[in-house]
């Protein structure tokens, strides 16, 4: 007997359905896709795209590439990927909707594809790198504001500050945005700025 279009359509939907991996979602749309068939006898090109990515997905190859990502998570990749979903948060609008989902819920796993975006790309990997790198002036040392230090703090170009504290902050992508707050010598007002900004007081 030779399968028909629609039956062959009726034929993956009923082997999908069996499949253990399938979310809510993915079920409710089969049930409806089988219904759709039985009915018209045909699918949308919408709907034939949509199965096509639930059986991808469902592929065993898949499925074990999926089990072996979650075994091999590590705590230090969630680390990472929450600070990239602050940076995301603070650098709109790319990645918003992971950034928010990321943040709220520490169980939530990406797949592999979206970790790699997110998280291993040079702007993220600047910002770990700052936040990973030790400070360059201790607390309560001495430092000079470099000539080329520019904006609200352009005011203090070679003048003494000394360094009050390294904040908890995320700091930016830029090479040696490390966030640090400093006091000029003779003030009582303390700025935060970046490390970049300074240099070693010749003193």
């Amino acid at each position: 007997m030779i399968q028909t279009e629609n039956d062959n359509f009726i034929s993956r939907v009923k082997k999908l359905i069996d499949s253990p991996h399938l979310s809510d979602w993915e079920e409710g749309f089969l049930s409806s896709l089988k219904t759709s068939l039985d009915k018209w006898g045909r699918l949308t090109a919408r709907q034939h795209s949509v199965l096509q990515s639930i059986e991808s997905k469902n592929d065993p190859a898949h499925v074990a590439a999926r089990k072996a990502w979650a075994e091999n998570f590590t705590d230090e990749m969630r680390e990472k990927l929450v600070i990239a979903a602050r940076y995301y948060t603070q650098n709109p609008p790319y990645f918003a909707d992971a950034a928010e989902r990321i943040l709220s819920d520490d169980k939530y796993m990406p797949s592999q594809k979206l970790y790699t975006k997110m998280v291993e790309n040079k702007y993220v990997n600047r910002v770990i790198a700052n936040i990973e790198s030790e400070p360059t002036y201790p607390a309560g040392s001495m430092a000079c504001v470099r000539a080329t230090a520019s904006g609200y703090l352009g005011r203090l170009r070679n003048k003494l500050v000394m360094v009050v504290e390294y904040p908890d902050k995320l700091p930016r992508a830029a090479k040696g945005a490390k966030p640090v707050v400093i006091l000029p010598v003779g003030s009582t007002e303390m700025i935060e700025t970046e490390e970049r900004w300074l240099k070693r007081a010749s003193v």
